[in-house]
């Protein structure tokens, strides 16, 4: 018996049931595409965060003094943060002690976590940070170039030193190098901040939606809510 083949008619109804389906399985489809950035983004924020942590509990390198600025205080002190002696967090800025690997000029004062950051994260092709610039710059192994950045907060009524660390994703040399905003539907640039205590926060909108919205898998309900941010 001779087979028979697929007519013309019952091709384009094949086609069209497949368009039909895609059409209605596309959107669904991109929701549930994991957000690549995004997975990078608290990737990184959990780096930031544990790796301060790592510093701030070393009592060699953040350590705490007396009153005279030669003796050591221990945790059960009540220490007062506001003051270089008794010293809390990043406001201890003085020198780490010998032995730590880390007892040099350039890991002290405003610019003492910006160079500790850049050597512990571990960042290639460092340049570290001056007291003039402020700034240590650097980029991992996955190509992301990382800006750890001096700067100050004055949005409680008095002006405080924080750190803003940038990280673009896809290294500085290419675009588009921009942060989300109305004029940048694709950013590449997050931005977080590091206050004094060492705790960690989204700096732009979309750094603090990826952070709140951990569990989300929706890529334009994230986009949505940062937009009003």
């Amino acid at each position: 018996m001779k087979k028979r083949g697929f007519t013309l008619a019952e091709v384009l109804v094949t086609l069209g049931i497949i368009a039909v389906a895609a059409a209605a399985l596309g959107p669904l489809y991109m929701k549930m595409r994991p957000d690549k950035y995004k997975s990078r983004v608290l990737k990184y924020y959990t780096l930031i965060d544990q790796t301060t942590s790592r510093l701030l509990d070393n009592e060699q390198i953040y350590y705490r003094l007396d009153d005279d600025g030669n003796h050591y205080i221990n945790n059960t002190h009540i220490l007062d943060p506001n003051t270089q002696y008794g010293c809390n967090g990043l406001f201890c800025t003085s020198q780490p002690k010998s032995g730590t690997g880390y007892n040099n000029a350039k890991y002290q004062g405003n610019i003492k976590y910006p160079n500790l950051m850049a050597d512990e994260l571990p960042l290639n092709n460092i340049t570290y940070a001056t007291a003039s610039t402020g700034n240590a710059t650097g980029t991992l192994a996955d190509q992301s170039s990382w800006t750890i950045q001096r700067t100050t907060d004055s949005s409680s009524g008095t002006t405080v030193t924080v750190y803003d660390i940038t990280i673009d994703l896809d290294s500085s040399t290419d675009g588009p190098n921009c942060s989300y905003s109305a004029n940048c539907k694709r950013p590449d640039r997050f931005m977080f901040r590091v206050d004094l205590n060492g705790d960690v926060s989204g700096q732009d909108s979309l750094t603090r939606t990826y952070i709140k919205n951990i569990t989300n898998i929706d890529k334009s309900e994230d986009f949505t809510e940062a937009s009003g941010l």
